[in-house]
């Protein structure tokens, strides 16, 4: 099989990674706040759902390690010279600048502090002041920066890859 074959593999399997980041955790994510708003919280429904929100958030990294590795795997296949196309070293500076920061504050709330919290939690047990306050942290202060970072930031690297201005 030729190059085109393996570049076109590696395309397709880029695309599925972005699906993957940012399909599943965003509709476990909207069902959660939607449980949130209607049942409150503590209680059985938000802790069920924060349990699955935080096991699919181990499906959003492992589909963003593949976007990165299928990323690179493009970046190598093209050579050190695709570096001189603008939209690539753009889309590169969006990667590193917003995409890799935000994941990795992600990944320390979903891998590390909100487990903490919901592991071994009764549903009725009221939060605690430092549970409150990580909560308040995720909630208010990170998810309403991040998210519409992260929307802008893909649609921009989404329109330079598929337009590739000059």
């Amino acid at each position: 099989m030729d190059m085109a074959f393996w570049l076109a593999v590696i395309k397709v399997l880029h695309i599925a990674a972005l699906v993957v980041w940012l399909g599943p955790s965003a509709g476990t994510w909207l069902a959660l706040m939607l449980a949130r708003h209607r049942f409150g919280e503590p209680g059985v429904e938000t802790l069920y759902l924060y349990r699955g929100f935080l096991q699919v958030l181990w499906l959003e990294h492992l589909g963003l390690l593949l976007m990165l590795g299928t990323g690179a795997l493009l970046l190598g296949a093209y050579g050190l010279p695709a570096l001189e196309w603008p939209w690539l070293r753009l889309k590169l500076l969006l990667v590193v600048t917003v995409i890799v920061p935000l994941e990795l504050t992600d990944m320390w709330f979903s891998h590390r502090r909100l487990p903490e919290i919901f592991a071994a939690r009764e549903p009725d047990a009221p939060y605690t002041t430092k549970e409150q306050r990580i909560l308040h942290l995720y909630h208010r202060r990170f998810v309403p920066t991040a998210l519409p970072t992260l929307l802008a930031t893909v649609a921009t690297m989404m329109w330079l890859a598929v337009a590739k201005p000059g």
